[in-house]
């Protein structure tokens, strides 16, 4: 299909039928908006898989875990209506050259949000047609809709660059203004402080400020209360008269936020499960989204509060300030619609407002070689399919899905590439010339009709979706709000209360301050382990009921290891402590023996250890391995002096008697001449006298696990001292 050429319509005989009832279809003269097929064959008319599903099952909107923000919905400030009343004053005459005059009158009137009406009309929305698919029918908003609102379909388009250095120099002066504001405490140009600025304040650039003003706020909006760069160049051309294209740029981001807002409504059945269902579901809405419910107020009889009386001079928007009703489930009344949905509201009379030329009770043919007025030509820019170019974005007009919104009649609409390459080539589509002979305009009492073809392929199209969604497996219940804050509040308990048991879980500690844990961590077997032993050790800590079991990763542990659940070492903590929890001890505890032939097995093993280690030395002193004197004697100085003074103390332990001044004496004996059991990890540097000379080169493996079950023995005679016992 040719972009570049204009198709417009097209008359012939069809077999009719009435959308709304189902009277006997009549052949009769029909006018068609092109481009359309007359075969139902193929995929030119196929719906989309998803156009009546992947919703939630029940409406309630409320209940969703679905967070929408419309900054884009923004209401009149006092000072701004004030401010427009002195600006009409002296620009009307400017603002209607520039096609903008009703629309700054529409921004003094609130239209109040219902939230549920505007997620109700998003449940319905394609993405691909950019239009809403009812059970009954296709609609959507159109150019028409924003034109009527006071926008000009008509003009530049929005990306228009300013070309003479006199409209510059205001861009710059407005720019000016915008980086003192970021300059300041408040780091950013809000709304209220442009009013206070500029509001009364004799400057040039007074009239191009006011327009900054309301483009930022009710036509091109970012954020809450911030001035939009981006509209300069825009402004500036309004002030001076020049007509821009609003309506396309503000129509192109309405069909953008409603197709996000539509992927987040199918995400919510695609949630269950999600540890972070609430935060994967927000959406803001920048665009004006207050022509979406309006459009549906116009057009939904029942989900619609009685209008107001417009007053003369007063805009369409006058209708629906400050109204508002609730409906129970929006959903229903949008499925149950087809007879009581408007297709023409604007073609009907109204009180005090003033239907424009294309509204006319006879239908017109109009030579295009005359000169057409500037509304008929909007009336024809707005019944071609074209390219939407906005601030950000480009979308897709179909407007011959939805013929019978401009009183056109409904055939089978054939498919339109697309030809958003770029913003120009996009401007180019839209702005193209129009090419046929004459233009129709039907008459504001004619009630159009769809062809039997086009009815048929409808309901076949319904039937395949409705089958899809019967086969489709049953949707799994959507969390609501209230149950995923208490999935939440849940989460975060627990991980308090694991922050709580790590901050108090007493771990055994040895004399030189270091954790038997921790040192058996750093055996070569237990290296071998760690991915194990870390999961374990993340939910349980060792008893000593396996002792067989982690006897060989944990050679040097002198406490058997077995995992307990976190609740437990708590209650065992604060049980089995000397202190209260959260403090730290009075001394360090070890666990008590209970068995007098453990500790008689315990020493004599250090003692076939100490001679073992003596007899390695002494080989490998012969052999000249080791050439320092005190790391010879290192080894055999500290078991021959252990060994006679730790037999007594523990005789008295085995009898249950107290060992009066053990722990003490052996303190004394492991420091004298400055001997104390140096950390692993120390260098040898680290381990000097003071006098050049190094207490240790080199200590083999087996020295180390003697050393450890050396000190453990120790500690052992010191908790039989001060009477503590380990928790178990």
């Amino acid at each position: 299909m040719d972009l570049s050429t204009d198709i417009g319509f097209e008359i012939r005989e069809e077999l009719m039928v009435s959308p709304s009832d189902c009277a006997k279809p009549t052949k009769r003269l029909a006018h068609f908006l092109k481009p359309s097929t007359n075969s139902i064959e193929g995929k030119l008319f196929e719906l989309p898989s998803h156009s009546l599903s992947s919703v939630p099952a029940a409406f309630e909107p409320k209940k969703w875990p679905l967070v929408v923000k419309f900054p884009g919905w923004n209401s009149p400030q006092k000072k701004w209506v004030t401010w427009v009343r002195k600006m009409a004053a002296l620009h009307e005459s400017t603002w209607k050259k520039a096609g903008i005059h009703e629309a700054i009158l529409s921004s003094t009137y609130e239209i109040k949000r219902n939230t549920d009406l505007v997620l109700g009309l998003a449940e319905k929305w394609c993405p691909e047609t950019n239009s809403f698919i009812f059970p009954w029918g296709e609609a959507t908003v159109t150019l028409e809709d924003v034109m009527v609102s006071g926008y000009s379909v008509l003009g530049s388009p929005v990306f228009s660059p300013l070309e003479t250095d006199e409209l510059k120099a205001v861009e710059e002066k407005l720019s000016q203004v915008e980086k003192e504001y970021i300059r300041s405490a408040s780091r950013r140009a809000e709304h209220y402080a442009w009013i206070n600025k500029f509001m009364d304040s004799g400057s040039d650039i007074e009239h191009e400020a006011f327009l900054v003003l309301w483009l930022s706020r009710f036509v091109f909006p970012r954020s809450y209360c911030l001035i939009v760069k981006s509209v300069f160049p825009i402004a500036v051309h309004l002030a001076r008269g020049t007509r821009i294209a609003l309506a396309p740029a503000i129509l192109a981001s309405l069909y953008r936020d409603l197709s996000l807002l539509k992927e987040k409504i199918v995400a919510l059945t695609k949630l269950v499960g999600c540890e972070d269902e609430y935060s994967a579901l927000k959406m803001i809405i920048r665009s004006p989204f207050q022509f979406v419910q309006v459009w549906a107020w116009e057009r939904f009889v029942k989900l619609r509060p009685n209008p107001n009386l417009i007053k003369n001079g007063e805009p369409r928007f006058a209708l629906w300030h400050k109204l508002m009703i609730r409906v129970e489930n929006v959903r229903t009344v949008f499925d149950l619609s087809q007879e009581c949905f408007d297709w023409r509201p604007y073609a009907k009379t109204l009180n005090n407002w003033k239907l424009p030329v294309f509204y006319g009770e006879k239908e017109m043919r109009v030579s295009l070689d005359t000169h057409l007025s500037q509304e008929l030509q909007s009336f024809a820019r707005c019944l071609r399919f074209s390219e939407l170019v906005g601030i950000d974005c480009i979308e897709q007009y179909l407007p011959h899905r939805v013929a019978m919104q401009f009183g056109m009649d409904q055939d089978l609409p054939a498919f339109v590439p697309r030809a958003n390459d770029s913003p120009y080539i996009g401007w180019c589509v839209y702005n193209k010339p129009i090419s046929y002979a004459d233009l129709y305009v039907p008459s504001r009492l004619y009630e159009a009709g769809v062809t039997t073809q086009y009815l048929e392929s409808w309901k076949q199209s319904l039937l395949g979706l409705q089958g899809e969604n019967d086969d489709a497996l049953p949707q799994k219940r959507i969390l609501t709000s209230s149950e995923t804050a208490q999935k939440r509040s849940k989460k975060l308990k627990q991980t308090k209360k694991r922050k709580f048991v790590a901050r108090t879980k007493i771990t055994p500690r040895r004399l030189d301050g270091t954790n038997d844990l921790d040192n058996s961590l750093e055996t070569s077997n237990q290296k071998r382990r760690s991915t194990n032993a870390t999961k374990r050790a993340k939910k349980s800590v060792y008893t000593t009921e396996d002792k067989k079991e982690d006897s060989d990763a944990y050679a040097s542990s002198e406490f058997p290891l077995k995992m307990l659940p976190l609740k437990l070492i708590l209650m065992k903590e604060a049980d089995n402590s000397p202190v209260p929890p959260g403090f730290p001890p009075k001394s360090n505890l070890v666990r008590s023996r209970d068995s007098a032939k453990e500790n008689n097995l315990a020493i004599t093993e250090s003692m076939v250890s100490s001679k073992k280690q003596n007899d390695f030395q002494n080989m490998k002193i012969s052999n000249g391995e080791n050439s320092s004197s005190q790391s010879q004697t290192f080894p055999s100085l500290i078991a021959d002096k252990e060994a006679v003074k730790i037999t007594e103390p523990a005789e008295k332990v085995m009898q249950n008697e107290p060992a009066n001044g053990g722990s003490e004496n052996v303190r004394e004996d492991l420091t004298e001449s400055g001997e104390m059991f140096l950390p692993r990890d120390m260098s040898k540097n680290e381990c000097s006298n003071g006098e050049g000379k190094n207490f240790v080169s080199m200590v083999p493996d087996e020295l180390e696990a003697w050393v450890g079950r050396l000190e453990r023995i120790v500690a052992e005679l010191k908790a039989a001292r001060f009477g503590h016992k380990m928790p178990v």
